[in-house]
C-alpha cells in the first residue's frame, strides 16, 4: 500500500483485518486487508454542515490474498485468476450493499498497468448513498484484482461522482468540497498504480 502517499493526502487507516474470504474443495483463500478513509474531506464536510456525515465519502483499500495450503508446485495464482476476479467483483458489490449503498450497477471496466508492471482489469460500479430529503450522493466504486507469481492483490476504492458542495447544498468555495469527480478519479488511479 502507498502508506506515505495516503498519509500525505489526508487519508486515515480505519481498519486492518485478516479473514478467509472463500473456500474451494482443496484450498482456502485468506486476505490481509488495510482500509483507508479520506479524513480531511470528511472533516471539511462536517465543519461546513455543522454536523458529522455518517457515511463513506471516499475510501481506498488493499488486500493481499494468500492460499492455505499453498498452491501445488507449478500452479500459480494466475491459474485461478478468472475465478478470483469474479469472486472479487461479487464480494465487492455485496460489501457496498452492506455499507448502505443502493442502486449498485456495474458501469464498465478497463485495463490498467499497476505498480509491479502487471495489468489489472479495473471494474467500475455506480452507486449512491441516499441523503436526507430528496438528495443522493452518487459514488464511483472501483475494484481491481490481479495476480502475481506468488499471490493475488485486490484494490478497491470509491469517490463522489459530483462535488460535495452540490450534493449537500453547500455554498462554499472550500476546494475540498468543490473537488471534481475527475480529480477524485485521477487520485484513485494514481494510488492504484503504486500498489505492488
Amino acid at each position: 500500500m502507498p502508506t506515505s502517499r495516503l498519509a500525505e493526502g489526508g487519508w486515515e487507516r480505519t481498519d486492518v483485518s485478516t479473514e478467509t474470504i472463500f473456500s474451494l474443495p482443496t484450498v482456502q483463500v485468506q486476505t490481509a486487508t488495510a482500509q483507508y478513509a479520506d479524513a480531511v474531506t470528511a472533516d471539511a464536510l462536517a465543519e461546513a454542515r455543522g454536523e458529522p456525515f455518517d457515511g463513506m465519502l471516499r475510501f481506498f483499500a488493499g488486500s493481499r490474498l494468500d492460499f492455505d495450503p499453498p498452491l501445488p508446485p507449478g500452479v500459480t495464482p494466475a491459474a485461478v485468476g478468472s475465478m478470483l476476479r469474479n469472486e472479487a467483483r461479487r464480494t465487492f458489490k455485496k460489501r457496498l450493499r452492506e455499507r448502505g449503498l443502493v442502486d449498485i450497477e456495474r458501469d464498465g471496466s478497463q485495463r490498467l498497468r499497476v505498480g509491479d508492471r502487471r495489468r489489472a482489469r479495473v471494474t467500475k460500479f455506480a452507486a449512491r448513498i441516499p441523503l436526507s430529503g430528496d438528495r443522493d450522493l452518487p459514488l464511483a466504486c472501483w475494484v481491481a484484482p490481479w495476480t502475481t507469481s506468488d499471490d493475488a492483490v485486490v484494490v478497491t476504492g470509491g469517490h463522489p461522482q459530483a462535488t460535495l458542495a452540490d450534493c449537500f447544498g453547500l455554498d462554499t468555495d472550500d476546494s475540498r468540497l468543490t473537488r471534481s469527480p475527475s480529480a477524485y478519479r485521477e487520485e484513485f488511479f494514481s494510488l492504484l498504480r503504486t500498489v505492488e
